[in-house]
This record gives structure tokens, C-alpha cells and sequence, in this order.
């Protein structure tokens, strides 16, 4: 009972929350914005063959769901609030953990109620994005809903990194860590990337190793891969040189290590938490 409660403060702390509710208006005005390009692009490809245009309505839909990523890990890192380092300083823990609560219980609820917030945000957006190329033109990722889970999964590993580093930092460093190291998986793919087309096995080993420490990168790529189109031209034309997307399906162990990352590090934090004085 304990977690659930946490779970449900967390969400009314966040629905109080600015920078979420900003959030929310920036992603309603991407989508707009998105829906106009759509639109004018879908009247000057109209005119083309039905590859072309179905080549240019699966890039768009591509690199919106690349820029919705990215918006999923930002909203991942802001969606807890303050860190329980921040909590502990301003005396707030205290008031909290008097009662009969174990530590691990208030981080579990945190997460939880974080989770769902997120997978609502995950399941709206992909939903708009899609929705908005469909009423467009027609087109439909291969595989909407197996996308939308590694997104989910990608939001689910920098909401963990955030409760990992919150129990011993505080919110602003905490913050910024996640992001940081987000951006370092993010590199750490393209220079896989390049590692393959060169033949240098050096650096696509040191793209690997990156995405075992932080596996956001091939996660989105794995999403990628599910949103091209089933049509193999169309999807090769739709990717042809974009070193962020994937021409092959993410690994099923990958799947598997990014689940158990997010585990550990969830414990992980929760040890540390429970050895620090509140």
C-alpha cells in the first residue's frame, strides 16, 4: 500500500509540476507543427510516383519519432521532481520515513507513479505522430505498437538513471547526468555506425561497449527499425545514408540486458539511499 501511495503522490506532484505542463504544450505544438509539414509536404509529393511519395512520408514519420525520443528522455528525467538527495537536505524525508515505510518502498512508488505517467506520454505521442502522417497520406508504421514499448523502455532507463543519481546528488546534477550520458550512448551509436560501413572493428566494438553502459541508443534504433515501412524498397530509400536509424532489428538479448539495467539500477539506488542519513 505503501508504493502505491507514493506512486499517487508522485503523479499529483507532477501534474502540478510547470516544467511538465510546459512540456505538454511544447509536444501539442511539435505535433502542429508536424501535421502542417506533413500537410505540405504530402501537396508538393503528390504530384510524383507513388514510391516517392510513399519514401518521403516514411522519412517524416521517421525523424519525428527520432525527435520524440529524445522528448521522452527529457520528460523522463523531470517527471520525478526533486531527488531524494534534495528531499533529505530540505528535511522532507524525515517527515515521510518516521512512519513505518521502508526507503525502497518510497523510491518504488516514485518510480512507478513516474512509469505511468510516462507510458501515458509515450502511448499519446506515438499516437499523434502516427495518426497525423495517416490522415495525411495513408501511411502506417510496420510496427507501431513494438516501437512505442522500446521508446518506452528507452524513457524507462533515463528515469531509473535519474532515480539512481537523485539518491546521492541533487535534483540539478541529477538531471543533467542522465542527459549527459544520453547524449554519449547517442554518439557512441553513430560511431558503430561508422565502424560498419568503414570496416573498423575497433569502433564498432567501442559502439557496443556504449550501448551495454547506456542503452538508449539501441533502443531507439531498435524502435526505428519498427517504424520503417514493410515495403523493403521503400524502407531502404527512407533510410538510405541516416546514421540514426537501423536496417536490422534490435537483438533480443539487448531487450532483455536493458530490462535487467533497469532493475539493477533501481536497486542499486535504493542501496545507496538506504545508507544515507536523512
Amino acid at each position: 500500500m505503501a508504493v502505491w501511495t507514493f506512486a499517487l503522490l508522485t503523479l499529483r506532484e507532477a501534474s502540478r509540476n510547470r516544467i511538465i505542463a510546459l512540456a505538454g504544450g511544447l509536444t501539442a505544438v511539435f505535433v502542429m507543427l508536424m501535421a502542417w509539414g506533413v500537410h505540405k509536404l504530402d501537396l508538393a509529393t503528390a504530384a510524383n510516383s507513388a514510391l516517392e511519395h510513399a519514401v518521403g512520408m516514411a522519412a517524416i514519420d521517421l525523424l519525428a519519432f527520432f525527435v520524440a525520443s529524445f522528448m521522452i528522455a527529457v520528460l523522463a528525467v523531470f517527471i520525478p521532481g526533486a531527488s531524494s538527495r534534495s528531499d533529505a537536505d530540505s528535511g522532507l524525508l524525515q517527515g515521510l520515513l518516521a512512519r513505518p515505510v521502508r526507503r525502497i518502498e518510497l523510491l518504488a512508488g516514485k518510480w512507478l507513479g513516474s512509469a505511468v505517467l510516462l507510458l501515458l506520454y509515450v502511448v499519446l505521442l506515438s499516437i499523434a505522430i502516427a495518426g497525423v502522417v495517416w490522415l495525411a497520406s495513408g501511411y502506417l508504421p510496420a510496427q507501431l505498437l513494438g516501437a512505442s514499448a522500446l521508446l518506452l523502455l528507452e524513457g524507462l532507463v533515463m528515469l531509473t538513471l535519474r532515480l539512481l543519481f537523485g539518491a546521492f546528488l541533487g535534483s540539478l546534477p541529477s538531471g543533467i547526468l542522465p542527459l549527459m550520458l544520453y547524449g554519449l550512448a547517442w554518439m557512441g551509436g553513430l560511431v558503430e555506425t561508422v565502424g560498419q560501413q568503414l570496416n573498423v572493428s575497433s569502433l564498432v566494438t567501442a559502439g557496443i561497449v556504449s550501448s551495454l553502459l547506456v542503452p538508449t541508443d539501441i533502443l531507439w534504433r531498435g524502435a526505428s527499425y519498427f517504424l520503417e515501412p514493410a515495403n523493403v524498397a521503400i524502407a531502404l530509400q527512407a533510410t538510405r545514408g541516416v546514421p540514426f536509424l537501423s536496417s536490422s532489428p534490435i537483438a533480443t538479448p539487448m531487450v532483455g540486458w536493458a530490462l535487467l539495467y533497469v532493475i539493477v539500477l533501481f536497486f542499486a539506488g535504493a542501496a545507496i539511499m538506504s545508507r544515507r542519513d536523512v
